[in-house]
């Protein structure tokens, strides 16, 4: 049953909103930052809580180029994705969205959907993006850096350099909240696309940094 209520699609639109991705009509192509896959986000709500469906849409909302695809398919993948793989999720959550940074989502999609009418497209792309991310995970297993060592060795450096890090973020959010505010409605994407040197993902994330500072 499609658990289209008012509470669930309430929910959606307001979640959608935070993330900056606005719903449009089923019969209207989306453009980077819309999705008209609706449906598929009260489902995924309904059947896996508020929680789950916020890390659905931060991984495809807030990666590189990822915003623009936020359809039945990949919403699903990344669902299964999410709770085939909590370790990563919960565990590795910067280097997750790193890796969904790194991730040609456009062109699997394109190749998965020469597949249509003959395998499940959801579990094709999920299988295919499990396959990028395993090889994601091994390389950045194997290419630990001395920092990163000396840092579990000495929790003080480790602490005082995410801290820096963290005030670093956050007045970066600031002014890109300002910018963001000056900026004619449907300019916003492009300049950070083609001038914040930033990746979308990163940008959405020191914003919300900001805002909850």
């Amino acid at each position: 049953m499609m658990p289209n209520s008012d509470k669930f699609g309430a929910t959606v639109r307001a979640i959608c909103a935070e993330y900056d991705i606005e719903i449009i009509p089923a019969n209207i192509y989306p453009m980077p930052g819309q999705t008209r896959a609706v449906a598929t986000m009260c489902q995924i709500l309904a059947k896996y809580g508020e929680g789950h469906f916020r890390l659905v849409m931060t991984t495809l909302g807030e990666t590189r180029g990822n915003n623009a695809l936020i359809e039945q398919s990949s919403l699903w993948a990344v669902s299964d994705l999410i709770r085939a793989c909590p370790e990563w999720v919960e565990e590795r959550t910067s280097e997750w969205l790193q890796w969904w940074d790194e991730i040609p989502l456009g062109p699997i999609i394109c190749t998965i959907s020469q597949l249509r009418g003959v395998v499940n497209q959801r579990h094709a792309l999920a299988g295919a993006i499990y396959w990028r991310l395993c090889t994601y995970s091994q390389e950045r297993m194997s290419t630990k850096d001395t920092a990163s060592t000396l840092k579990n060795k000495v929790p003080e450096v480790g602490r005082a350099r995410s801290n820096a890090n963290r005030e670093q973020a956050i007045e970066m959010g600031r002014k890109l909240i300002e910018i963001k505010s000056h900026l004619p409605r449907g300019e916003w994407l492009p300049w950070v696309e083609e001038q914040s040197g930033l990746s979308y993902g990163t940008v959405q994330r020191y914003m919300r940094m900001a805002k909850a500072a």
